[in-house]
């Protein structure tokens, strides 16, 4: 971050003010659409119980517990991965193109 305060003060920013400034509507813009899908998909996940069920006895190994890759669930926890890692990219886009007027 440093690098991008000198280029700035010494008036050769890396990014164009103008071009940096659309960069950073974007990124936010396009954060928002994916915190409301990472909220939508966690919200469509059924909670995690794994294995309490031994407890007492029950048994574990059915049909979708050994289809697993194949599941809903795990298509939910993957989709999950994904949007939260492009928010985080978003969010690394938006900080790097930030620089102080």
């Amino acid at each position: 971050m440093n690098l991008l305060y000198m280029a700035a003060a010494e008036g050769a920013a890396l990014i164009p003010y103008e071009v940096a400034d659309v960069l950073r509507k974007i990124s936010v813009s396009f954060m928002l659409v994916l915190a409301l899908a990472v909220i939508v998909v966690v919200l469509m996940q059924k909670p995690v119980t794994a294995n309490i069920g031994t407890i007492a006895g029950e048994d574990t190994q059915t049909y979708a517990g050994k289809n697993k890759g194949k599941s809903k669930e795990h298509i939910l926890r993957m989709l999950t991965i994904i949007l939260t890692s492009a928010i985080a990219v978003f969010a690394i886009l938006f900080f790097i193109t930030y620089l102080p007027a």
